[in-house]
């Protein structure tokens, strides 16, 4: 489960930074003054994508051998 959500977040924290850098870049082109309050986008990507790493490391050494789950 962890492993196969890395890449769909990734990919999803991806697009999201880029949706917010194209928004940025729209309302500096119309002259507007750019002060978007919202969460670092990017930065929150990457903790969630560096839990489920985390995560998947956990289960894969810890977990998994308890459950003798065959690798």
């Amino acid at each position: 489960m962890f492993c196969a959500a890395i890449p769909m977040s990734a990919a999803l924290g991806a697009a999201a930074t880029a949706k917010h850098a194209e928004k940025r870049r729209q309302a500096m082109a119309r002259g507007k003054l750019v002060r978007f309050m919202s969460l670092p986008v990017g930065k929150v990507s990457m903790a969630v994508t560096g839990g489920l790493i985390v995560g998947s490391v956990v289960y894969h050494l810890v977990i998994m051998p308890r459950t003798g789950a065959v690798m």
